[in-house]
């Protein structure tokens, strides 16, 4: 009897623990907004991304600039102050490039019945085509806030090709590239060859924020400055006669110049999977000086022929990128892969510089030149 006392006395106490502390965590969940897992799942039965008010911060973008840490003391470290899955981190990225430029062929030489004015092409033609090469990007975040950050990015691509060509036959090769105050076609113009290269560089400084989100979407625009160098070689040589033998035409092309840049990005997740897709666009505006130098020697004399030309120019640059890509439930660990579309426009190119000087006309010298394939890239973050 005394002992079935005794459990009921126990019981009787048990209760009164458990109301008294039931009532003080109902107290913390209405004072710090953190809803009961039942409210974690919508009406569609999915469950939200990891963020602050609930498992998802994502719908409570207004007060994710910062992080209550007071109540993480109290036990509510995951539901609270977690990141929410978009939020800005501190880390460093490495991006592999596989790009093939565009509006950069080169045709040296072009083969034809004979030496005379009224020759015509028989078919062959000799074309410097740099394919896709592969290239770097890597860099490093700092991040202000959950909502803001600092990127710093050094960008490196370079390609290069050689190409040669002989005549069939009795049929002679007729330079594109050699000055035409100099014999251009001979009778025994039996073999031409070009080896061509392209580079470019940037280092970007950007302040990144973002602009809204959903549950699953964000969106964040981007501003900053862009400093931009490219080089462009060619290489020509020819046997155009007895008389001047080996002909050699370098050309070398510069650019270098900074600027503004201005941007947006976005992404979508599922935090089923922790599987997205994403896009951005960039755009800077590059003033800078468009050097290039052209030479001509000959094997046995006959002078040389020389240019040298400077234009400074604002260089529009405008970039694209759309891909899919992962995401840990932490955000530290981070993997995308996709395609990107760069052009460099009112650019001075190894063909249009060569046909100016050949011409001897330099009024509208200008093209574009474009980078399209492939990129993949691994983001750690803290």
């Amino acid at each position: 009897m005394g002992i079935r006392n005794l459990f009921k006395g126990l019981a009787l106490l048990c209760s009164v623990v458990l109301s008294i502390h039931a009532a003080q965590a109902q107290e913390v969940f209405q004072n710090h907004d953190v809803l009961p897992i039942a409210s974690a799942i919508d009406d569609a039965g999915e469950i939200q991304q990891v963020g602050f008010n609930s498992m998802c911060c994502d719908g409570n973008c207004d007060s994710c600039d910062i992080c209550q840490t007071s109540p993480c003391d109290d036990g509510f470290a995951d539901a609270l102050c977690t990141p929410p899955w978009w939020a800005h981190r501190t880390g460093v990225f490495g991006e592999f490039l596989y790009l093939r430029p565009g509006n950069t062929d080169t045709v040296y030489a072009i083969e034809q019945n004979d030496a005379t004015a009224g020759a015509f092409p028989t078919g062959p033609i000799g074309t410097t085509a740099v394919d896709f090469s592969a290239g770097f990007r890597v860099g490093a975040m700092l991040a202000n806030t959950y909502t803001t950050s600092l990127v710093v990015a050094y960008t490196h691509w370079e390609g290069d090709t050689q190409d040669s060509i002989a005549r069939n036959g009795t049929n002679v090769l007729n330079s594109q590239i050699i000055h035409p105050s100099t014999f251009t076609t001979g009778g025994n113009s039996l073999q031409s060859s070009a080896s061509s290269s392209i580079s470019f560089d940037q280092i970007d400084g950007i302040y990144r924020h973002k602009l809204f989100c959903t549950d699953t979407t964000i969106f964040n625009w981007s501003g900053g400055f862009r400093y931009g160098q490219m080089e462009q070689g060619l290489l020509a040589q020819q046997d155009i006669s007895v008389a001047t033998g080996l002909v050699t035409v370098d050309t070398d092309i510069d650019f270098n110049g900074f600027g503004l840049l201005m941007g947006i990005d976005a992404e979508r997740r599922s935090c089923k999977t922790g599987m997205l897709c994403y896009t951005k666009g960039v755009a800077s505006f590059l003033g800078g000086e468009w050097t290039g130098t052209y030479r001509q020697s000959n094997q046995f004399g006959g002078g040389v022929v020389a240019n040298q030309y400077e234009d400074f120019r604002i260089t529009p640059v405008l970039e694209a990128g759309l891909g899919v890509g992962w995401q840990s439930d932490s955000g530290c660990i981070r993997a995308t892969a996709g395609y990107t579309a760069t052009c460099w426009y009112n650019a001075l190119s190894t063909r249009s510089y060569v046909d100016a000087v050949r011409s001897g006309s330099y009024v509208d010298v200008d093209e574009s030149i474009a980078f399209v394939g492939l990129t993949s890239q691994l983001e750690f973050r803290f």
